[in-house]
This record gives structure tokens, sequence and C-alpha cells, in this order.
């Protein structure tokens, strides 16, 4: 709610209810354009609005050729998993979680490791990844800063053809400085690069996904 000349307007949230709300006011003969902005605070849950900032996609390896191999030490049966490069400080390890599955835990600056569970919370099924990372980063006093993760998962969901991928999963994690998870399960081919990289940029007022059946 906001007031213009000592009249009382409302921060609406769609088009349509404005112009259904500036009709009333026409209606009763008040002559006041009452300007609603886009910046008012909302009220009763509505989704916060993001800060204006500079965000860009940067590539990264999850690949064994740009990947260092390494042995979970912790393991009694010492599993290996890849070591990735990353950005900003941050890193990925890219490792096997079950029999035939693939996962990422995301390594922060402070090297604290954030499990990702992929078989958990996009596939339960046999799967892999494509290769690559796309991290969405923000540029904030002239650090870059991550907030988002984007990585293509490849289901293989026929037990009995279990070599052939059959769908592809893009997995959406939100990077915050005190948890980090899959914020979204996209089925490819059903949004476009834009949509994607704006459901990114907003993950972090997002909530973590459940955990697929």
């Amino acid at each position: 709610m906001f007031v213009v000349k000592g009249l009382a307007c409302k921060c609406l949230a769609s088009v349509g209810a404005t112009m259904k709300f500036l009709a009333r006011l026409s209606r009763g003969g008040l002559g006041l354009l009452c300007v609603v902005l886009s910046g008012c605070s909302s009220q009763g849950g509505d989704t916060p609005q993001l800060p204006n900032m500079d965000v860009q996609s940067i590539m990264t390896e999850v690949g064994e050729q740009s990947c260092k191999k390494d042995f979970d030490k912790s393991d009694p049966n010492e599993t290996p998993y890849l070591g990735c490069p990353g950005v900003a400080g941050y890193s990925l390890i890219v490792r096997r979680v079950e029999a035939g599955r693939q996962s990422i835990d995301v390594v922060d600056e402070s090297q604290h490791a954030w499990p990702l569970n992929y078989q958990d919370y996009i596939t339960p099924h046999m799967s892999s990844l494509d290769g690559k990372a796309e991290w969405r980063v923000a540029t904030k006093d002239g650090k870059q800063v991550p907030i988002a993760l984007i990585v293509r998962v490849q289901a293989r969901e026929n037990s009995a053809n279990p070599e052939k991928v059959t769908g592809t999963y893009i997995s959406v994690a939100k990077i915050g400085p005190t948890e980090m998870c899959v914020t979204a399960r996209i089925p490819e081919g059903t949004k476009t690069e834009a949509e994607i990289h704006q459901i990114a940029d907003s993950a972090q007022q997002s909530q973590c996904v459940p955990a697929q059946p």
C-alpha cells in the first residue's frame, strides 16, 4: 500500500488487477492516476524482488580429461572420485553415489562439501553427467559470487537396456552461504535457455525440491 496525494493506492501484482483498480478510480470521478510502483514491498508472502546485479554464465568441465582423479580415504573401499575446477574459489567433486549413478558435491571457499544427491532429487535410475557444468555467477562489489549451478544429468531409466540414455534432466541448484541444494529438475526441451537462466538466477529464493519417488 502507498499514498499518492492523499489517496491510498494498492501495489498490485498483475497488470490486469492494476487496470481494474484504475478503472474503479476513474468511475468514482477521482480523476487521479494512481501510479503503481514495481518496487513496492510485498505483503502476504509474494516472491521477493531480486536486486539488480550483473549475472553471467561460466562453463567448467566435469569429465575425466579436465578433472583430477583421487580416492576417498574415509571410504573403506576407497571409492574414486573426480576433483573438478570451478569458479571464484569454488570447485566440484564428481562421485559415484551408487552403482551406475553419478552426483556432484559443491565445495565452497572454506572447502566444505555440499552434496547435491542427484540420485535422490533428479533420478533414482542409473545416470551420468554430460561433461559440463554451468555456473551462474553474479558480480557484487567487483567480486564474482556463484549463485547457482546448472548440470545436465543423463538418465538411463530402461532396466532392460541400461546403456541407453532415455532422457536428460537439467538440474538447477542454488549456491548460498548457508544452503546448497537442487531447486529445479527440468526435463530437457521443456524450457528455453533463457528460461533456465531465469530459474537459476532466482534459485536462492527457491525451496529445495522434494526427493523423487
